[in-house]
């Protein structure tokens, strides 16, 4: 995924329009949205810069763990990220592909917790019973 792809992502993670984006990176829109286009390369001062924006450690973005950016970002935005509205008409097949993807893993990981969880209560049910026969 190039850095632009990376910033839209990032961007409409958090509900951000590209105007806001600029605003608080003290730039122009059109300066903004050819980030995003992969027109205009971004030096290290910028990266860094977005980085703090979105509240996330350079490498993160760089690196864009997927996981770690997608909980850092939509969890703090979740009520207007799931406005059914703005979500069909703003957003495109890849970030909603991104979006169903994520909600997948978040599925199978409370899955993994529930398992983890029922185990524990078994076990800690087996000790209550095994030190009460004693």
């Amino acid at each position: 995924m190039k850095i632009g792809e990376k910033l839209r992502l990032l961007r409409k993670l958090k509900g951000y329009t590209q105007e806001t984006m600029a605003g608080k990176l003290n730039m122009e829109r059109r300066s903004y949205a050819n980030l995003e286009n992969d027109v205009t390369k971004i030096d290290m001062e910028r990266i860094t810069q977005i980085a703090e924006v979105y509240g996330i450690e350079l490498d993160e973005l760089l690196a864009f763990d997927e996981s770690k950016v997608f909980e850092k970002c939509f969890n703090k935005n979740i009520e207007s990220f799931f406005s059914v509205e703005k979500f069909k008409f703003t957003s495109s097949i890849e970030e909603r592909e991104f979006f169903i993807q994520q909600i997948q893993v978040l599925l199978e990981t409370f899955d993994k917790e529930r398992k983890v969880f029922f185990a524990t209560i078994e076990n800690l049910k087996a000790t209550i019973k095994k030190n009460n026969t004693h």
